[in-house]
Order: C-alpha cells, then structure tokens, then sequence
C-alpha cells in the first residue's frame, strides 16, 4: 500500500517538474536533444529518487524493526517471550524494493513520454499541453 502511494507521489512530483521545466525542455530540443533523450533524462531522475529511496526506506525499515524487536513485553502461556517477536528476513526487502521499482518506473514513465512529445515551437507560441 505505501508503495502505491509512493509511486503515485512520483507521478504527480515529475508531472509537475514536466510542467515546470517546459521552457527549458524546448530550449534542449532547439539545441538538438531528441526526444529519447529528453526522456532518458526524465527516467533517470526517476532511478536516482529510486534508489535513494530505496536505500533510506530499508535502512529506516531495519531500525523501527530491531526497535521493535526490544520492546519488552512479558507473555507467558503457550509460549514465553520478554520482547515482541519479530521476522527478520532479507525477503521482505528484495519484495519491498522490487515493488517500488514497477511502481515507480511504470509512474515516470507518463511523464518522460510528455516531456518527449514537447515540441519548442509550440512552447514558444505558448500552445504546448
């Protein structure tokens, strides 16, 4: 569920920076960019934010986990335990990163495509979408 959300806040951040960054985005297509590289730059900023996201998300993960993990708490009954049992299992992070990569790839992609189809005339007569 939160990389759902995350993927849509990627979405809406590079659909806004598209709009943003229109004028600039014509000035690059004058200069003789394609339109492969205009989204190549687009989808790189998506990779960069991946990956410090991904990075920072496992490392706050790991800590509210171990955290977790030495919260006392006395049960006794079926079974005896000082603290809360936690799972720890680097599955849960190749699942976690995994997802966030489709996610967030297939949300940047819309926005590297728009950036793409800007043309620099339109966006000069002020007719660009």
């Amino acid at each position: 569920m939160f990389t759902l959300i995350a993927g849509l806040a990627m979405f809406n951040t590079l659909a806004m920076i598209v709009m943003e960054k229109t004028k600039e985005i014509a000035i690059l297509r004058s200069m003789g960019y394609t339109r492969e590289d205009i989204s190549r730059i687009f989808l790189w900023q998506a990779v960069i934010v991946l990956a410090i996201g991904c990075v920072l998300g496992m490392a706050f993960g790991a800590a509210v986990t171990f955290g977790v993990s030495k919260i006392p708490i006395s049960i006794t009954g079926i079974f005896k335990t000082e603290t809360f049992v936690v799972a720890w299992s680097g599955w849960h992070y190749v699942a976690a990163v995994s997802t966030a990569v489709v996610m967030v790839m297939l949300a940047s992609l819309v926005p590297a495509r728009r950036a793409a189809k800007l043309e620099p005339g339109d966006v000069i007569r002020g007719t660009a979408q």
